[in-house]
């Protein structure tokens, strides 16, 4: 299947190509202006640059690309939606067990300002280049922009606030620059995304799809007001006291204000999408219509590369096998069967990674009703009742997971996504394989090994908004967004008008939606579940496990499984200091930064 090349996947392919910058654009210039002449030296080499800076910064959170400190694992696995893999990763037993560490983080604290400063560098050198036009200057100045306001928006919701950097650093200059306020690092963000706007095309030309436009810009300030008016930082009071910095991690007050903001940032997006092509997909349904193509169309939202629904996707076009990334999402072993290496020779990566009962029950029916799942302690039940309720779930499970005996629904018809092929067999006595196993990303990709990650998809901004209305106290709004995303997931509308009650539902819609997307790691502590130690991300889980008829063992054949039920097995560790995440030990030793509470 021919790979459909763009502009950044176009030039970062070829490593060798920019590996001189890299290393240029990643150190203090202590020598002079002989490097900064040669990466500026012309247009070519300057949109080399231009590629790495992109890459270096959209990968922030993403696996074995520099962006995350984790290792073997996603954060899937430690955000309540999945096992997290093998008992030796990472993930497992360095955060699973214990949280993590001052030398562990989701983004790779360090990294984030090897990349803010290679940006600068960027934008502060970019008219030097001699035969690039004025306008596309223009242009690249407002990416680094949007690039570094991208990293910001990562930092704050990680860390609160954090060193503001405006600037590319030279030797003589003090580099001893201290935690900044959280509202400091907001207006931060603010004040680089509205840069970024004002400078930014609409659209770019085909063999430029993939950079930044004033959508992306609106996009990164809508998330980062939106996590401001959450009630992590949105408070009179820290979750954990800081002492006389207490105004790193919460504004210090609860503002409506923030509430209002949010709304005027998130309808912005929206505005601008509905201008330019860019919206929700729902080719069936309308206003409080249940949507019947909703398999396809969430599917298409979540797996198609350069989607309509897609604002900004982390372009990193390449096979499962070079790199990491891919290999912890896709189940298939390889298109010629489960021996085969050609899609995936590390499967063994995501066979422990199954879905947990506690995330299973989150999800509807079709028909928009709970499904009844067993509780621990029940009575067995027949396979047969394990795959009638499968059967009975709603379109984005079935985009998004496969269960066990029943050929992936998410590529019909297609002997590679078949059940015998990409199954890695089901708990017995054992943990790990889950009620269900992930497809997400690879809603009719046949053999295409690599995927585009969706950092910023439409459906976002009505739930932001949903949620925004919601705390706003404007019910009628709040339904009239959450049920464009819940319509278009081919479910009925809902009714509900408690306020609280509401919350719960937007949340859960939320869960749901953004499955295995990095979000619900950072929501439910942004949101304080008051249930986050109750099997969220700390506390029980919960998986099937299945008996067989005697000798028999094969998943495949269904006729040989007896019964399932539904039992403890992981306890993930949970304390209040995981609400963020800690700034590295070798930063806090050098005694300019302050630590966040607990670690």
């Amino acid at each position: 299947m021919k790979k459909i090349i763009y502009f950044i996947s176009a030039i970062i392919g070829a490593t060798g190509l920019y590996s001189c910058q890299k290393e240029f654009l990643e150190k203090p210039e202590t020598t002079g202006n002989t490097t900064i002449e040669t990466v500026f030296a012309s247009s070519v080499e300057a949109t080399k640059a231009l590629a790495n800076a992109y890459r270096t910064s959209l990968c922030q959170g993403l696996f074995d690309n520099g962006g995350t400190n984790i290792g073997n694992g996603t954060l899937s696995g430690i955000s309540g939606e999945a096992m997290p893999g093998e008992s030796w990763a990472d993930i497992y037993a360095a955060y699973s067990l214990a949280g993590l560490t001052s030398e562990r983080s989701t983004d790779n604290f360090a990294n984030n300002f090897v990349a803010i400063r290679r940006n600068y560098i960027i934008s502060e050198n970019i008219d030097k280049v001699p035969d690039m036009d004025g306008t596309t200057k223009g242009y690249v100045k407002a990416e680094m922009a949007g690039l570094n306001a991208y990293r910001y928006m990562g930092m704050f919701i990680r860390y609160g606030g954090v060193p503001v950097v405006n600037k590319t650093f030279i030797s003589s200059d003090d580099l001893a620059i201290p935690r900044a306020t959280l509202q400091a690092t907001l207006d931060n963000i603010i004040q680089l995304s509205d840069a970024a706007y004002a400078g930014l095309p609409d659209s770019w030309p085909d063999k430029s799809v993939g950079r930044l436009t004033k959508g992306a810009a609106l996009a990164i300030k809508a998330r980062a007001l939106q996590y401001a008016a959450r009630p992590l930082f949105n408070s009179a009071a820290p979750y954990l006291s800081l002492g006389a910095n207490n105004n790193m991690i919460c504004f210090g007050n609860v503002s409506q204000q923030r509430w209002t903001d949010a709304v005027t940032a998130n309808e912005a997006v929206i505005a601008w999408g509905k201008s330019h092509a860019t919206d929700i997909i729902n080719s069936g349904g309308g206003a409080n219509i249940p949507n019947p193509n909703a398999l396809d169309d969430y599917g298409t939202a979540t797996s198609t590369p350069n989607n309509k629904e897609v604002l900004l996707a982390y372009k990193l076009d390449n096979n499962a096998n070079n790199v990491k990334m891919f290999k912890f999402y896709i189940p298939v072993r390889g298109s010629s069967g489960r021996g085969g290496s050609d899609i995936n020779n590390e499967r063994y990566l995501t066979d422990n990674a199954g879905m947990i009962t506690n995330f299973l029950r989150i999800y509807y029916k079709a028909d928009g009703t709970d499904q009844d799942w067993p509780k621990v302690g029940d009575a067995a039940r027949p396979y047969a009742d394990y795959n009638t309720r499968m059967q009975q779930m709603e379109p984005r499970f079935k985009a998004d997971n496969y269960a066990h005996g029943i050929d992936a629904w998410n590529n019909p018809g297609n002997s590679v996504w078949s059940y015998d092929n990409i199954n890695s067999g089901v708990n017995i006595s054992g943990s790990g394989k889950g009620d269900a196993q992930s497809t997400k990303f690879y809603y009719k990709a046949g053999t295409r090994s690599w995927f585009e990650w969706p950092l910023f998809r439409m459906s976002e901004f009505y739930l932001n908004l949903a949620e925004a209305y919601n705390e706003l106290g404007n019910t009628t709004k709040a339904l009239q967004n959450l049920n464009i995303v819940h319509n278009r997931a081919g479910l009925p509308s809902i009714t509900e008008s408690n306020p609280s009650a509401l919350r719960l539902l937007i949340q859960r819609e939320w869960s749901i939606e953004f499955y295995k997307e990095n979000r619900r790691y950072f929501d439910v502590k942004h949101w304080k579940r008051s249930d986050i130690a109750s099997g969220v991300i700390g506390g029980q889980y919960e998986e099937f496990r299945f008996t067989f008829a005697p000798g028999k063992s094969n998943p495949a054949i269904t006729s040989d499984i007896l019964s399932y039920t539904n039992n403890n097995t992981l306890s993930p560790y949970w304390n209040a200091k995981m609400y963020l995440e800690p700034i590295p030990l070798s930063e806090i030793n050098k005694r300019i930064l302050v630590q966040n509470p607990g670690y």
